[in-house]
């Protein structure tokens, strides 16, 4: 993955940010509700900086950019909520220049030197009263059966409506038709065109509700910030917090899935026609979440007219209804994805961005895909299990030995200098042949901090132990009294010479009864602030006074309670300073909430498994049963966004990575729970059985996913996190 702009598109965004900012402030947002909807200062200076022309070619006079140039523009323009329309301009420009005649190029050249052109993102219906996207405009593109229509020539009022937008309704063919209407083009490519065209409008449109939802989310916070309740900010509420944490995630995975879609156009991918329409119909959903939650915060100062949030609600809702209700577009991106339905799609140009592992990882991917199909004996793949239960030590020595247990780790340590995408494939290939995961990311998590922060004599003693595939590490983090609040552990470690004396006990130590060593936090100076008064420990599991208890759970593992009783520890298994704990677990935590791609792997397998019994069962023909496939596979296809971005941004030290861990632990957890819930519905009553293959893995997934919205730190924890580090809102765990 590679989400890194290059110098040019930042340049692009920059400016047109600056243009938004300066020309499409709330004061001219209302000045052109109150006149024609339209802004024409605004469109001046847009056309004055080539912006109308971006995706036209530069043979026809445009600046010849591709799709994704295109969507930075139109991000902005929703964040600045232009009183143009961005989206039905740039694209009617584009197909002006793709279709050939006389009538086409004339129409090109005013279009170049600034008269506004428009598109209808829909079929034309003779005879019917449509809503066409500006009332200001010289003429507005249509299409009727094959027929590229142009329909100029007409003097219309604004209708009101909810944008405040210069939108007319008016009869565009047959009886009662306004206008002129003039043939530009006809026959199965323009049709196509038309069609693709229509795609690329509903990419802009997303683009611009992503800008938009997240501005409104934004002046939500900051709203949060300074508005008083009960003696508090009223951010520090999780009422209010939790809401736009929730909100800031999905429209952060409608932006990725946004970008994706567009790298799908530019490869030519064989999904990229679902992916459009699962991106707008995603977009469209979670931006009216996200302006409904931003205008709550303001309370019923929200809804007055003299503040701005009511205008990003009353537009990011509106503006994607020009083509009709966008939950249709679920049923498109099910008839996309299962029934082979192809669509004309436009041309998005080059891109250099990467979404998925890369291929290098991918290559990496079939060459451990081989090393398990020779190294899985029938006595391996009998003991096989998603828990723990399912750890076979023969096979991870095996691995080891090739390099392959941690690929990404250096080659002192016994890796093979991979990066963590290797890793990330790694764990998929583990999913595919049905092998338990959860070891080996809780070892690797531990060894890269051994690796950074421990004693000599420890990295001596335990690496190469793990490298070997000898030795497993487990998690001593939460406590009874504490559970996802680490930070107020009460375990005490006492200092008594060279060693220091441990007592308390750690609940959910997963592997603990299989693991060589336990990561443990303890309290070790009770006297200072409870962060400050922490420190780590890599405690050998064999040492005195540890005993262990199981405890099972409904997802059909095992955990453990384990109690420490005067243990004894060497200063040497010390990892970091002395009362320094928080800088380690801080390091830690980075690693675990980067790592939500072990949950998003899980989601991923229900959903594959669901959509192989659909096709077994001849049920995929039922238009409800795509219909909840379809929106299942938009949420994992988004996790699996939100995931590798998490994964690439520690990886890469990205500023802004302390809040994309947390996002992607919450989305896939929160939405593999909702959608297990609602394939178990779908599928019932044979849902509840364990009999059928397929199912079973749905079944899982009800039973598993409620642990994962748990594990490695509640729902409601990362939802904190997200909303202070997402949105620079106050601490909401008080």
């Amino acid at each position: 993955m590679n989400l890194n702009l290059n110098d040019e598109q930042e340049l692009l965004r920059e400016s047109a940010a600056r243009l938004f900012r300066t020309e499409s402030t709330p004061e001219r947002i209302r000045a052109a509700e109150d006149a024609s909807g339209l802004d024409p200062g605004l469109w001046a200076h847009f056309v004055e900086m080539g912006l109308h022309s971006i995706r036209l070619d530069v043979t026809a006079g445009g600046l010849g950019l591709g799709l994704f140039e295109a969507v930075l523009v139109a991000e902005e323009a929703g964040r600045h909520l232009a009183s143009i329309p961005i989206a039905e301009a740039l694209v009617a420009n584009r197909l002006l220049g793709q279709l050939p005649g006389s009538e086409a190029l004339g129409w090109r050249e005013r279009a170049i030197c600034g008269e506004l052109v428009t598109l209808l993102p829909m079929p034309l219906l003779a005879g019917t009263a449509q809503l066409i996207p500006a009332s200001a405009a010289a003429g507005v593109l249509a299409l009727e059966g094959d027929k590229v229509l142009m329909v100029s020539a007409f003097d219309l009022q604004r209708a009101e409506n909810l944008a405040g937008a210069p939108y007319a309704q008016a009869v565009l063919a047959g009886p009662g038709a306004i206008g002129k209407n003039e043939v530009l083009a006809e026959g199965p490519e323009a049709r196509k065109a038309f069609l693709a065209a229509i795609e690329e409008w509903k990419l802009l449109q997303s683009a611009i509700i992503v800008g938009g939802a997240r501005q409104a989310l934004q002046m939500a916070a900051e709203y949060s910030c300074v508005r008083q309740q009960f003696g508090r900010k009223i951010g520090s509420f999780q009422g209010i917090a939790h809401p736009l944490a929730d909100s800031l995630t999905e429209i952060e995975g409608a932006k990725l899935m946004l970008w994706r879609s567009v790298g799908a156009l530019s490869k030519k991918e064989s999904d990229a026609g679902a992916s459009v329409s699962m991106t707008f119909w995603f977009a469209t959903q979670a931006g009216t979440r996200a302006v409904t939650r931003a205008v709550h915060t303001h309370g019923g100062y929200g809804v007055s007219l003299e503040y701005d949030v009511q205008l990003y609600y009353r537009r990011i809702k509106a503006w994607p209804l020009l083509a009709g209700n966008p939950n249709r577009e679920l049923d498109r991106a099910a008839d996309r994805l299962f029934m082979g339905t192809h669509v004309p799609l436009p041309d998005a140009g080059e891109l250099q961005l990467e979404f998925g592992a890369g291929a290098r990882a991918e290559a990496f991917r079939e060459q451990v895909s081989q090393f398990f199909r020779e190294n899985l004996t029938p006595e391996i793949l009998a003991r096989r299990h998603h828990s723990v239960a399912g750890y076979s030590p023969q096979f991870d020595s095996k691995l080891a030995a090739a390099g392959l247990l941690f690929p990404h780790w250096p080659r002192e340590y016994g890796g093979l200098d991979r990066d963590v995408f290797d890793q990330a494939v790694l764990n998929e290939v583990y999913e595919q042949f049905g092998m338990q995961r959860i070891t080996g990311p809780v070892t690797n998590q531990v060894a890269q901090i051994v690796m950074r922060l421990a004693s000599p004599e420890c990295k001596a003693e335990v690496m190469p132990r793990f490298a070997r595939g000898e030795a497993l590490a487990c998690l001593g983090f939460s406590e009874p009294g504490s559970g996802s609040d680490v930070f107020a552990a009460s375990t005490r470690a006492e200092r008594d010479g060279d060693d220091w004396v441990i007592n308390g006990q750690k609940i959910f130590t997963t592997a603990g009864n299989l693991a060589h060593y336990c990561f443990l936090l303890t309290r070790t100076n009770p006297d200072v602030p409870k962060h400050r008064g922490l420190t780590v420990f890599l405690v050998p599991m064999n040492t005195a006074g540890i005993q262990i208890q199981a405890v099972h759970t409904i997802m059909d593992e095992r955990t453990n309670i384990t109690y420490f009783s005067d243990v004894r520890v060497r200063d040497r298994y010390r990892i970091g300073a002395i009362d320094g704990g928080l800088e380690v677990m801080a390091a830690t935590l980075e690693l675990e909430h980067s790592g939500g791609d072990q949950y998003r792997i899980s989601y991923a397998k229900m959903y594959e498994h669901a959509v192989a019994y659909a096709r077994r069962t001849g049920l995929l023909e039922r238009p409800e049963v795509m219909c909840v496939l379809a929106k299942v596979a938009t949420h994992t296809a988004i996790a699996r966004m939100l995931c590798y971005r998490g994964i690439w941004a520690v990886y890469n030290k990205v500023p802004e990575r302390a809040a994309f861990g947390p996002m992607s632990k919450l989305f896939s957890t929160e939405m593999y729970q909702k959608d297990a819930c609602e394939l178990v519905d779908l599928f019932a009553p044979q849902s509840v059985l364990r009999t059928d293959p397929d199912l079973r893995e749905v079944e899982l997934g009800y039973r598993q996913s409620i642990g994962m919205t748990i594990y490695g730190g509640t729902s409601e924890i990362h939802r904190s996190l997200i909303a202070e580090q997402g949105l620079g809102m106050p601490r909401s765990r008080s």
